[in-house]
């Protein structure tokens, strides 16, 4: 029984990564996008005979790797060049984004994937009408004139996760601290990490491996299946 429930705890695996790989690929022409990879590992059964029991998922880990730049010569589009996030104000709490397509609400709210940016003072920003331009430090002016500043967010990989689109939250709702480090680049655009290419490649060789893990579930119950007629025939 212990093979047959590795081979089947492999293949509930395998429909993790395909969900996973669909999610990468559906996010390949999202700007900032960062792209999960799948966090299987064998764990042993307790008591058994035998050393591992089955494969288990952990929560998938995200690739925070710097994504190609894009020049769009868009003022309202800026690329983080750096390992900073771009913090936003939710309705569930701040959040963090790798998405510089901003974009002006009709009031004059600054937004960046759909949410309100927040400033380096953790307040929101509002920009009258007027030619925008963003520096390298995130300070913003209109006209000239001094607005306010993108608030930029250090991550800590281990403790970001997704929460919709190119969003993303901190563990236990704690606020990252601030990053002074990363350099906005206007006019730039960072591309999705999820390349499609990479993406549909996975895809396939996830089915190949949930294929594989099922051929082994029928193979070894129709193994049990012959050894219990054997059985019962000779008792």
């Amino acid at each position: 029984m212990n093979g047959l429930f590795v081979a089947a705890s492999g293949a509930a695996s395998q429909l993790e990564a395909l969900d996973i790989s669909a999610h990468n690929l559906a996010n390949a022409g999202t700007p900032g996008f960062r792209r999960f990879e799948l966090a299987a590992h064998a764990v042993s059964a307790a008591p058994s005979p035998y050393e591992y029991a089955a494969v288990s998922s952990s929560a998938p880990p995200i690739d925070m790797s710097q994504g190609p730049l894009r020049n769009t010569g868009d003022p309202l589009d800026v690329a983080v060049v750096g390992k900073a996030f771009i913090r936003v104000q939710t309705p569930n709490g701040e959040a963090y984004t790798r998405d510089g397509q901003l974009a002006v609400s009709p009031e004059g709210t600054l937004l960046a994937a759909g949410q309100p940016v927040l400033s380096d003072n953790g307040g929101l920003i509002t920009l009258p009408a007027g030619r925008i331009t963003i520096a390298g430090d995130g300070s913003i002016a209109v006209n000239n004139q001094p607005v306010a500043r993108i608030g930029l967010a250090d991550p800590q990989a281990a403790t970001l996760s997704p929460a919709g689109g190119s969003l993303y939250v901190a563990a236990g709702g704690e606020p990252l601290p601030a990053d002074t480090n990363s350099q906005l680049r206007q006019g730039f655009l960072e591309q999705s990490g999820g390349d499609p290419v990479t993406g549909v490649i996975g895809m396939m060789q996830v089915m190949r491996g949930y294929e594989s893990a099922i051929n082994a579930v029928k193979t070894i119950d129709e193994s049990q299946q012959h050894a219990i007629q054997t059985f019962t025939l000779q008792a």
